[in-house]
């Protein structure tokens, strides 16, 4: 589930995804970049991460440090 399609001005690109959902007395924050397409059967991303945070705030932090090392890459 995309939820915002930018974070502070830094545009989200279509490849990346991620989802921040409720868990406990925090979120889980999970990060993942598309694979473009293949034939072959195998996972359809490039690699998926899980972190469990203290509050929404702190994984849209997290999810903007990602975008701003991506665009630097």
């Amino acid at each position: 589930m995309r939820v915002l399609n930018s974070v502070d001005i830094v545009p989200i690109p279509d490849t990346i995804r991620y989802r921040i959902t409720p868990h406990g007395d925090g979120v889980t924050f999970c990060l993942w970049e598309v694979a473009r397409s293949s034939t072959l059967r195998e996972p359809s991303f490039l690699f998926k991460v899980n972190h469990r945070l203290t509050s929404k705030e702190e994984a849209q932090q997290l999810l903007r440090n990602y975008l701003e090392s991506f665009r630097a890459s």
